[in-house]
This record gives C-alpha cells, structure tokens and sequence, in this order.
C-alpha cells in the first residue's frame, strides 16, 4: 500500500490537456482543468470550436461545464503590450478562465511589472 498517504481529499485537481474529439471527451469525464494551446499556435475561434465541442461532451455526460476550468497558454510579444491585451480578452470572451502568458526568452529588464501593468492590470480591471 501506497505511505503516506494523500494529505489532499478528495486528490489533487487533473489537468487534462488536449483537443480532439475523445481527449475532450475524457476531459468531460474526469479533468478539473482543460488546457490547450492558444496563440499563436491555434486561433481564437478554434479555441471556442473546441469549447462548444467540450461542452458538448458535457451535456451528453450530464456534466456542468462551468465545473471544468480551461486553461489556455499564449505566447507574448513584447514589442505590442496592445495586441496581447486584446488577445487575452477574446479568450475570456471565447470562455477560458485560466490564462497563462508564456514569455519568451531572453527576458527584458522589468518584463513582469511591463505584462503586469499593461496586460494583467487592464484586463482584470474590466473583469
């Protein structure tokens, strides 16, 4: 038998990540957490295909969707605070409530007061 064991009932959240049909399937079944890969690796609106299709899943399970957090990566560019801005709001618009903004290297001095003050900042004072 597993010891110790887990000090966290009922388990640690799951994070399921994936997009295609069965993954989403599976995402409706047992994840917490969905997570894919936003821009610039794929579209906005594939990202919201892919949440109507997760939804979907949902309703056939009997699930709630708004159980399920979905988590998006996207990736910054430092040269347009404005673009990315905008960028992260069409993901909350598409429904995704887990944002994680992935900085490319090499890091510029100050970059996470920069993302904070411009990006973060504005985006959840709408909220």
């Amino acid at each position: 038998m597993n010891s110790p064991k887990p000090a966290q009932r009922p388990g640690p959240p799951i994070l399921i990540g994936g997009w295609g049909d069965r993954m989403l399937r599976l995402v409706a079944e047992q994840a917490d957490i969905w997570n894919v890969p936003g821009p610039p690796h794929n579209s906005v609106e594939w990202i919201a295909e892919r949440g109507k299709v997760l939804d979907d899943h949902c309703a056939a399970i009997g699930r709630d969707p708004r159980e399920i957090v979905r988590s998006v990566q996207t990736i910054v560019s430092y040269d347009d605070a404005a673009r990315c801005r905008e960028t992260v709001w069409q993901l909350v618009e598409a429904g995704m409530t887990h944002i994680v903004l992935s900085l490319p290297t090499p890091y510029p001095e100050g970059v996470a007061r920069r993302l904070t003050d411009e990006i973060i900042a504005p985006v959840r004072a709408e909220l």
